[in-house]
């Protein structure tokens, strides 16, 4: 039976509350967004594919929990098994922790350790459980001859078949898990005597609910926290409202009593006292499109960065184009080139002409995209987008604009209201459409932007037409928002 695992432990790192909550009550946990789920299963998928690097090797997933002794002992019978050479997903438990390695390897008379990443580059997360695992390895006696990590080589370039040899490069930190094995010993024993508590520690909010990642209980956590409380501005960092907060600037009003009454914490705290948003709206004038253009059109984008390339001469997480959904008034454009929603159209938007594309059916004819780009966008005078992505630096890398004189033209809703620092309590983790749409018309219908590449990548007709739909809808978000802030 074993008390903490590699997960639990990288949480009880970064907040000893959340640990003992994933324990004890795993359902207060907020729900997992799809973004979340995305990459977990990317992490399989990638972690799959690694095995291809030292093939032959015998899988001992378990699977269910009920199994992990049952695994962990036949994982220890087939380190002396001289016919087992490979292993993926061996399971070791030593002083009440328990791991899955994602490859070991025989060499020689030791064993090489691998543990698989879908990134880039490497983190201090990364190397926090690299350390836990060499832990647990040497508790239960296993001769390590290396400890690596596997990881995306950014540089493969896919030319026929995978070459997994290429895909992935290695890092040896079998240093850095020596020089760290005191320290995880101290923190094993220090988180299991957490998960023993009788009660949950007394762990307040801090900036750890956040660092390194988002704390899956701040639901739990935060719900003594008023709605309009000031710890949920963005014109401070967390670390400058935690210290006021704990140190007896508890309250909205007791923060404005400290604050200049022009700054745009002030600001932002009165427009939490009167559930509204704040922006600076000189600012958001000085950069709306002068003269007024004759044409618009509001170009939505749906990207695709897959972890492992799937056509020739693409790159680890290189982008492609999989569908855009144009909508604006022209006498050029098609009409609607997708079947009709199935929810009710926006009557102001009616007489607006919509075209979609996309290749969901078919990836390797995502380069259409580009000449139909080029000639749709020609025909206006401003291309409205909200995205995070300078869409200035997308369109010239896919060459859909040929020259910086034709950037003027783009207008990016995200970098405008960016700059002219809108806030609202519901983009405190960030300013997406949805949350936009949340802050400015109270009727708004939220899903999330990672949904629709969900569906789009799903393998499913269902699905492609629920992706088609939703990158309409999302384009009339941006349409929407455009005129009622600048009309």
């Amino acid at each position: 039976m074993h008390i903490l695992s590699k997960s639990t432990y990288i949480k009880g790192l970064q907040c000893e509350k959340a640990l003992y909550m994933q324990k004890k009550h795993p359902y207060l946990r907020d729900k997992l967004s799809i973004e979340q789920r995305a990459k977990f299963q990317r992490g399989t998928d990638v972690g799959v594919l690694a095995h291809e690097v030292f093939p032959g090797g015998i899988d001992m997933s378990p699977n269910s929990p009920s199994q992990f002794s049952k695994k962990a002992q036949e994982t220890w019978d087939n380190l002396s098994n001289p016919s087992v050479n490979v292993m993926y997903e061996a399971v070791f438990q030593y002083n009440e922790t328990l791991i899955m390695l994602d490859i070991l390897v025989r060499d020689g008379d030791r064993w090489l350790a691998v543990e698989v990443k879908s990134s880039l580059r490497l983190s201090d997360t990364y190397y926090n459980d690299a350390a836990l695992q060499y832990y647990v390895l040497k508790g239960c006696g296993v001769p390590l001859s290396d400890f690596r990590l596997m990881y995306l080589n950014g540089d493969y370039v896919k030319n026929g078949p995978i070459d997994v040899q290429q895909l992935f490069k290695m890092e040896s930190v079998m240093q850095y898990v020596v020089d760290r094995e005191s320290y995880v010993a101290k923190n094993v024993e220090r988180l299991k005597a957490v998960v023993a508590l009788p009660h949950a520690p007394l762990v307040d909010i801090g900036t750890q609910c956040n660092v390194p990642y988002p704390c899956d209980f701040q639901g739990h956590c935060w719900k003594h926290v008023p709605k309009n409380s000031f710890l949920l501005t963005t014109a401070l960092d967390d670390e400058t409202l935690f210290h006021d907060y704990f140190n007896g600037v508890n309250t909205n009003a007791k923060m404005l009593q400290q604050l200049d009454p022009d700054s745009e914490e002030t600001r932002q705290i009165e427009a939490l006292e009167t559930n509204s948003y704040y922006i600076d709206y000189k600012t958001l004038y000085s950069l709306s499109p002068q003269p007024k253009p004759k044409s618009v059109v509001y170009l939505n984008l749906l990207l695709n960065r897959p972890a492992v390339p799937e056509l020739d001469g693409t790159k680890p997480y290189e982008e492609m184009i999989l569908a855009f959904a144009l909508q604006g008034k022209h006498e050029q454009d098609a009409a609607i080139d997708s079947p009709p929603p199935t929810y009710p159209r926006r009557n102001d938007m009616a007489a607006e002409s919509c075209f979609v594309w996309d290749c969901f059916e078919d990836h390797s004819r995502w380069k259409e995209a580009i000449d139909l780009l080029i000639e749709k966008l020609s025909h206006y005078e401003l291309i409205v987008c909200f995205t995070p992505q300078n869409l200035t630096t997308t369109l010239l890398r896919h060459e859909i604009i040929r020259n910086q004189t034709v950037g003027y033209k783009i207008f990016n809703l995200f970098e405008v209201l960016q700059e002219a620092r809108f806030y609202h309590p519901a983009i405190k983790r960030g300013l997406t459409l949805q949350r936009l749409e949340n802050a400015l018309f109270s009727e708004a219908k939220l899903f999330e932007h990672s949904r629709i590449l969900l569906e789009a990548t799903s393998n499913d007709l269902i699905g492609y037409q629920q992706a088609r739909e939703d990158l309409i809808t999302e384009n009339e978000i941006v349409a929407k928002t455009y005129q009622h802030l600048f009309k």
